[in-house]
């Protein structure tokens, strides 16, 4: 996994933006989580790290939001008819097929790929899913900012797939959360069995800071052009 876009800054030399995108590769399988806000900062950043995006075989997005589709412009011209899949939203469904990509509502968790799912959509608002790649040591939930709570996304993915969690990567939406909500959702995250968090985009610096003071060996330090490799 590496994140192609986010407005943490995490590895030199990498263009910032608000948003969010996630290179995944596994099994043969190579796609995009979210897409960004901007083509021009996905298509420098992918450049920097080596990702060659016109090698995808397909993008989910977690919402409808600008932050996190943006970037498909870019997926547009580099490989028209593309497979992104979406939550039931017409809108976007709309929008995805103005730009010549392919738009593949997803209503329940459903396997897209060896060891690849999009987890069903829960509602904020909006509407959002996620995505869950299963490996030999747990579920690794991507997110793309947890409008619907980051606990009950994986949560659902859990419930569904049937694997416990390992990682939890993105966007926790918790800036200007209350202590006591950071302390609940990290406690939670811990108690369902997770063992890397890494939150980025939207989660705040409490959220941050929380995790890094009382759950060292969980927690996760993250940004742009940070990468992750699970083994097995």
């Amino acid at each position: 996994m590496v994140v192609l876009v986010d407005n943490n800054p995490y590895r030199d030399g990498l263009e910032t933006a608000w948003g969010l995108s996630v290179y995944v590769e596994v099994n043969g399988t190579k796609a995009l989580f979210d897409a960004g806000p901007d083509p021009a900062v996905l298509e420098a950043n992918a450049k920097r790290l080596g990702v060659n995006l016109s090698s995808l075989d397909f993008v989910a997005v977690s919402h409808a939001h600008g932050d996190h589709t943006g970037g498909l412009k870019l997926l547009a011209s580099i490989k028209p008819g593309l497979k992104v899949y979406i939550q039931p939203d017409e809108g976007l469904k709309r929008y995805v097929e103005s730009l010549g990509l392919k738009p593949v509502q997803v209503n329940a968790t459903t396997q897209v790929a060896k060891g690849v799912c999009v987890v069903k959509p829960l509602y904020g608002p909006p509407l959002e899913g996620a995505l869950a790649i299963q490996t030999g040591r747990g579920l690794a939930i991507l997110v793309g900012c947890s409008h619907p709570g980051v606990v009950n996304i994986v949560k659902q993915a859990v419930s569904d797939i049937g694997a416990k969690p390992y990682i939890v990567l993105g966007g926790f939406h918790m800036i200007g959360a209350s202590q006591r909500e950071v302390e609940a959702d990290a406690s939670q995250l811990v108690e369902a069995g997770v063992e890397m968090i890494y939150p980025i985009h939207c989660s705040g610096d409490a959220i941050r800071k929380h995790l890094a003071n009382h759950y060292g060996d969980e927690y996760g330090d993250g940004g742009v052009g940070l990468e992750v490799t699970i083994l097995g």
